[in-house]
């Protein structure tokens, strides 16, 4: 054994999907939230619950800009300063990605179950 192996931190094996894998699902589903939220918005039945956001999806440029193209620099920075930190696994990172991808799941099962009154009311 050299001395960079004895001073070297024991890593825990990581169990899960990957850090860039969190990622993109977080991002996917920041997606299908959009756009299940435009499907929504478009009958006329339903408004935006967040009043942060119902000025910006008011036009379609805001909207892209707020609800695609910023979280994807948002996410791609992310993934570049977690390789570039050379770190195999952060539990604040972990933490903090797996309560998005909860509460996103939340939001996009709010979503499916307006889809289902909507389409009841029919």
């Amino acid at each position: 054994m050299t001395d960079r192996q004895v001073f070297l931190p024991q890593t825990k094996t990581r169990r899960g999907y990957s850090f860039y894998r969190k990622l993109f699902f977080l991002y996917l589903l920041n997606l299908i939230d959009w756009l299940c939220t435009e499907a929504l918005l478009s009958t006329g039945r339903f408004f935006e619950a967040n009043p942060i956001m119902s000025p910006v999806l008011k036009g379609f440029f805001p909207t892209l800009l707020i609800k695609g193209l910023l979280p994807l620099a948002l996410v791609v920075t992310c993934a570049l300063i977690y390789r570039a930190s050379g770190i195999i696994y952060n539990r604040f990172a972990d933490f903090l990605l797996n309560a998005g991808i909860i509460i996103y799941s939340l939001v996009n099962l709010w979503h499916i179950l307006n889809f289902l009154l909507l389409f009841r009311t029919f």
